[in-house]
């Protein structure tokens, strides 16, 4: 009985150890799974500089977040953001549902490319509707781990500014606020993957994107300033801007 007591306490010890040690590498463990898993579900570059989670609180911050474009895209990315501050459950990091408890990007940079019926967000967003859908390719580590299910309580995104490229500005700069926007209880009540919530994260910001772009070029013309805009004919560059809003 001694023996069954010792052998069990052993076994006790080895488990609270591993998993002390793969927590201990909480933030090693989350850049590697944002750096394998984001680009196969958008089809896009994914690059993160660094994470800094406390093992013990489950809050910290994902540093230097940028995602590129799909391809067929020509500016430098999608979305950059210097810091995400999150809170999770540390112990879930390693289950098969990560359980995230709140997210807030402050201040991301935004490019929106191409037009209001296609554009390098709704690429984006079309992407992770067909990883979701299964269209992603099977079989490798990266796609177990898309695999995963994902829980985020709250996610808010503030402060966020689109940079406009389209053909209609001829090349000259355009850059209009994004409205705050709050999710709440993504994946509570189903089992999501982290291709589900992508694709529910971009379809929110594609949804306030394209209004907030269209109000920009609106009162870009509102204001007389096509001509400061539209470079080499400005009755052209009018009747563009009027075609898009009926006028």
């Amino acid at each position: 009985m001694k023996k069954l007591l010792i052998s069990g306490a052993v076994v006790i010890v080895v488990i609270v150890v591993a998993a002390f040690v793969l927590l201990g590498n909480i933030n090693a463990l989350v850049k590697e799974g944002v750096e394998q898993t984001a680009p196969l579900v958008l089809k896009a570059p994914v690059a993160l500089e660094s994470v800094d989670i406390s093992v013990f609180s489950g809050s910290g911050t994902l540093n230097s977040f940028r995602v590129g474009n799909p391809k067929g895209y020509k500016t430098d990315y999608a979305f950059n953001m210097g810091r995400l501050q999150v809170e999770l459950d540390t112990a879930s990091v390693t289950s098969d549902k990560i359980h995230i408890k709140s997210v807030l990007i402050d201040a991301p940079e935004i490019v929106f490319e191409g037009g209001f019926k296609k554009s390098n967000l709704s690429q984006l967003q079309a992407n992770a509707e067909a990883f979701s859908g299964g269209g992603g390719d099977k079989g490798n580590s990266a796609d177990d781990g898309a695999a995963k299910k994902l829980q985020i309580d709250r996610l808010v995104i503030r402060n966020g500014t689109i940079s406009v490229s389209m053909g209609l500005l001829q090349g000259k700069k355009l850059s209009v606020p994004l409205p705050t926007l709050e999710l709440t209880d993504i994946g509570k009540d189903k089992d999501a993957s982290i291709s589900d919530v992508l694709k529910e994260v971009l379809a929110k910001v594609n949804g306030a994107a394209i209004p907030a772009v269209q109000q920009g070029i609106s009162k870009l013309g509102d204001v007389g300033k096509v001509r400061d805009v539209v470079e080499g004919g400005v009755k052209q560059g009018m009747g563009k801007i009027k075609g898009l809003f009926g006028k």
